[in-house]
């Protein structure tokens, strides 16, 4: 699966002993190394000069300050070359040693636009490899390459599998925690927009609640006026009854109402009158 990403952060982490222990891993698995009479197995030291193969590396990498991208595309190297020797191959002593840093060599030319030249490689070594051994440790492993000595990022996705996962796994991990986070924002974002939704509904409870009683109240005011239009109707028939009891007298009859001025035209124009 693609893991540019992952691959961009590990490009960018500080170089740690677990790196260096796969690499020591990587480098010990291309070929077998005869031991010595005065020697033990593994990364100890093999004779009075010849220091272990993690403590090669670790003073290659303190002299050169190389960083993790060019010390890591050596594991290319090596994974080409293991599959390129035969499994009976045999080596000296110091044969992973050289393997190692003819791979360091061709990564840091491949990827940096600068390097070191090989005889400052030499001067790492702590004189462990002469110049000789240095120019034709290089040569040799461009020759078993082919020349082939391109980094392809398909190839360094699989080399690098083991520390890639480990990015991948925490890229996921911190994923689902922001998702978590966003659905918890989300989850009190909408509690709090319930509250507003229940006042409202309230305010209409209360605006129908007024409503109602202001009908009801015009309700109640209607009899008044019941009241009042029977009892004029009473004062016209107790007239009505006088007038019939006494016919010679003229009912007083109810003063007129003033009459309203009419609207006054005015001419459009207006005569001017001297005297």
């Amino acid at each position: 699966m693609p893991m540019k990403s992952e691959l961009k952060i590990f490009a960018k982490q500080p170089i740690t002993d677990e790196m260096i222990a796969f690499l020591v891993a990587t480098t010990s698995s291309v070929i077998q190394v005869k031991p010595s009479a005065s020697c033990s197995m593994g990364d100890a030291t093999v004779s009075k000069h010849t220091v272990s193969l993690t403590t090669f590396i670790k003073r290659l990498i303190a002299y050169s300050n190389v960083q993790t991208p060019t010390l890591m595309a050596t594991l290319i190297y090596l994974n080409k070359l293991r599959n390129l020797l035969p499994a009976n191959a045999v080596g000296m002593e110091t044969t992973r040693h050289r393997i190692f840093l003819a791979a360091l060599i061709l990564s840091a030319k491949s990827l940096n636009d600068s390097s070191p030249l090989n005889k400052h490689w030499t001067n790492y070594t702590d004189g462990l490899l002469s110049l000789q051994q240095v120019n034709m440790a290089e040569r040799e492993l461009i020759a078993l390459l082919n020349w082939d000595i391109t980094i392809n990022e398909d190839e360094l996705v699989a080399a690098l599998q083991p520390f890639l996962l480990g990015i991948h796994h925490k890229l996921q991990r911190q994923q689902l925690a922001e998702q978590e986070k966003k659905a918890s924002f989300y989850r009190l974002s909408t509690a709090h927009r319930k509250p507003s939704s229940n006042s409202s509904i309230s305010t209409c409870a209360s605006s129908s609640s007024a409503s109602s009683s202001s009908s009801s109240y015009s309700l109640n005011s209607s009899p008044s006026s019941g009241l009042s239009s029977m009892s004029s109707l009473s004062s016209l028939v107790d007239d009505a009854a006088y007038v019939l009891t006494y016919p010679g007298r003229k009912s007083v009859a109810p003063a007129p109402a003033p009459a309203r001025p009419s609207r006054v035209s005015f001419p459009l124009k207006v005569l001017n009158t001297r005297a």
